[in-house]
């Protein structure tokens, strides 16, 4: 009698314990998700960009700087992009910093000058596309951001460049002198990217390889594109003759004196590029706020709503057309899985005639 009893309690030990293993299975296959935390602090005497974001394939937690949460789940956007869904078919928003370094990239096709100093420098990446014949004509002229500090050059938003040339577009990147490069700053750090685009400009006309042209800059890149577009336009060189279609801002800072007064770590790096504060160099400050209605090119800024180095507010400005996105980041636009990129994709695409 005893060993029977031992039998029954061995097997029902047995099954309690495979019942076990498989509720714990099924648990964690239900609640697994790509979901990696990205939390950076890239500094550059004692200014930095700060993020931490969660990416997930399909529901995440979003983290902002106060500490709350939401649940957000990411489905490819109402103006997503079909060929770039193709490459890259997750849609994600909300990108960190750091998320941009694992992106597959390609060294560039080309470089030439357009100064003296070795940051006076352009690289291109040429289209590669051989069946997708969309953006085969077209030509994106970039300005990079980084808070206008030389600690962030061309190199982070590789994978956007990449991507681009992907799909068959040619990208024209400007390098410049910035704060803490000898010449840079304000204004000389205007005057290195007003140079390069007409550099650029040249190059594309001579070559005869894109004949619908963009200027487009991220974040300070923005800032320093639209006032480039609009010292370009007041020239002898006219933009509407070199075939450029529109001045696309994204993230673009577009109002510096209220910029200036904020204080978060890009905001904090304003008074280094000026030279002071809007109260010790208030003309200075009035000739580095982008004024559309004097420039005679079409702008389009877009930007996200829920971006915590340059808020929503830059997109509103007299004399431009604006796209927001929901739950959009700062970094969201150099990310070719992200709906910002469709955004800007799509831009592209409607302009383009």
């Amino acid at each position: 009698m005893k060993t029977v009893t031992y039998v029954i309690n061995s097997i029902t030990l047995a099954v309690a314990l495979s019942t076990l293993t498989l509720v714990a299975k099924v648990h964690a296959d239900s609640s697994f998700s790509v979901n990696s935390t990205y939390a950076d602090t890239h500094d550059n005497n004692g200014t930095h960009y700060e993020e931490s974001r969660s990416l997930s394939s399909t529901e995440d937690t979003h983290t902002n700087e106060e500490k709350k949460t939401s649940d957000d789940t990411h489905v490819n956007s109402a103006h997503a992009n079909s060929e770039s869904s193709a490459i890259y078919p997750k849609k994600i928003s909300q990108v960190p910093y750091s998320a941009l370094g694992v992106l597959p990239t390609s060294e560039a096709d080309e470089q030439f000058s357009y100064g003296d100093d070795p940051l006076q420098t352009i690289y291109t990446w040429h289209g590669r596309s051989s069946t997708n014949e969309k953006y085969a004509d077209k030509a994106l002229i970039f300005i990079h951001g980084g808070c206008w500090l030389n600690a962030y050059g061309y190199e982070h938003a590789k994978g956007m460049y990449h991507a681009l040339a992907e799909l068959g577009m040619g990208v024209y990147v400007t390098e410049y002198r910035r704060v803490g490069d000898e010449g840079g700053g304000w204004p000389g750090s205007l005057d290195d990217v007003t140079q390069a685009i007409s550099t650029a400009l040249k190059r594309i006309e001579n070559e005869g390889r894109y004949t619908n042209i963009y200027i487009a800059g991220h974040s300070a890149g923005g800032h320093l594109a639209l006032l480039a577009a609009q010292r370009l336009s007041s020239s002898s060189l006219s933009l509407s003759r070199a075939n450029i279609k529109r001045i696309i801002g994204l993230a673009a800072i577009t109002d510096i004196q209220s910029y200036a007064m904020g204080h978060n770590s890009c905001q904090s790096a304003t008074a280094k590029f000026m030279n002071g504060t809007p109260e010790d160099v208030p003309t200075a400050y009035q000739r580095a706020a982008p004024s559309p209605t004097h420039g005679g090119l079409p702008i389009t800024l877009l930007q996200g709503d829920a971006d915590s180095i340059v808020p929503a507010r830059h997109a509103v400005l007299s004399g431009t057309n604006q796209k927001i996105i929901k739950n959009g980041g700062h970094f969201d636009w150099l990310h070719p899985e992200s709906t910002s990129f469709d955004a800007l994709l799509e831009v592209i695409s409607e302009h383009d005639e």
